[in-house]
């Protein structure tokens, strides 16, 4: 699976109410539609375009903070879940999970324990009150060799594009 996960205030009010407004529209529309994929195209540009200027309070631009996300990224590896790529950036998480052939878990399961564990520990480094995680999160299902390449290239190229570095082997918090 190819999972998005936000931090809680990644998103201006603003922007939430449009990208609602866009979800709305797309439950009365034909998923195999033109429409329905320049509306849903709209939707995760507007959620792009604010993720990648870095708005909110982005918890993850503290080295501890995305350590202990990367710690529990990790642990997964107890439910026999791989974690082969991900980024790491100040306001969001972008990772590639892979379920081994022995793992009972549900995605949703995953990513509760992972946005639950993580959040506890981000608490207990930066102090605060309120979320950490958004309560939504998108994810996709690699349903081939090609989309998954396409979904790694996109999590690696995720810190060159928000202006982060140069190349994304310079992003710690990238691989």
């Amino acid at each position: 699976y190819f999972v998005t996960i936000r931090c809680a205030d990644s998103l201006p009010r603003d922007a939430v109410a449009r990208i609602a407004g866009i979800h709305r529209t797309l439950v009365s529309i034909d998923p195999r539609s033109d429409q329905f994929a320049d509306m849903q195209g709209r939707s995760f540009a507007t959620i792009e375009k604010y993720l990648d200027a870095g708005h909110g309070a982005c918890p993850l631009r503290s080295e501890q903070a995305s350590a202990c996300v990367a710690d529990e990224l990790a642990a997964l590896a107890d439910w026999q879940i791989d974690v082969p790529h991900y980024a790491i950036m100040p306001n969001h998480l972008h990772a590639m999970l892979v379920p081994g052939r022995g793992c009972v878990r549900s995605l949703s399961a995953i990513v509760k324990r992972l946005k639950g564990r993580s959040a506890h520990g981000i608490r207990l480094l930066i102090g605060g009150r309120g979320a950490i995680w958004q309560r939504e999160w998108f994810d996709r299902w690699m349903r081939s060799d090609a989309e998954y390449r396409k979904c790694v290239d996109y999590i690696r190229n995720n810190p060159v594009k928000a202006g982060l570095v140069a190349r994304w082997e310079e992003h710690r918090w990238t691989r």
